[in-house]
């Protein structure tokens, strides 16, 4: 393969891992959202049930509570095993590099002419880039697994 077609291979890579990135961030934010939301409004339903006094209704608002609580608990420990504000964040970073490798790439080719040679260097330093960008994701993706599961449910991570 051309160092052109090689540098043409290596951008539709890079397109490829930032559309997935995308993807994945903005599943990842949504989650973190929904996660916090259900948190933030069971516990207000919890201090709303708690605060009405129609003493015939005791009793149901109370259990109304209770389970209020224990659901609180269980959308806390979903966000401590699967991190999704981690995830988010760690990939927007990962995204932010494989656009900053792209815009390198088409910097580089705007200064080539019809004509010039696509240097072989060059590319070879683009490919390490993106090799890099992937091994950094990988190796943070690794150590979120190994921090959130060796969490306890019950942190407030």
């Amino acid at each position: 393969m051309q160092p052109r077609q090689q540098l043409d291979y290596l951008e539709k890579q890079i397109q490829l891992a930032i559309d997935k990135f995308k993807k994945k961030a903005d599943q990842n934010k949504r989650r973190t959202y929904t996660v916090n939301l259900a948190s933030a409004s069971l516990g207000a339903l919890i201090t709303i049930a708690l605060g009405i006094t129609v003493p015939e209704q005791a009793t149901l608002l109370k259990n109304f509570a209770l389970v209020c609580g224990a659901l609180i608990a269980i959308v806390n420990a979903v966000q401590s095993v699967f991190a999704y504000r981690d995830l988010w964040l760690k990939q927007k970073g990962t995204l932010l590099q494989f656009y900053s490798l792209r815009n390198q790439i088409e910097f580089y080719r705007a200064g080539l002419a019809e004509t010039d040679e696509v240097s072989d260097e060059q590319v070879a330093r683009f490919f390490e880039v993106y090799q890099r960008i992937w091994q950094e994701d990988s190796t943070e993706w690794l150590r979120l697994r190994k921090d959130n599961l060796a969490q306890p449910l019950n942190s407030n991570h």
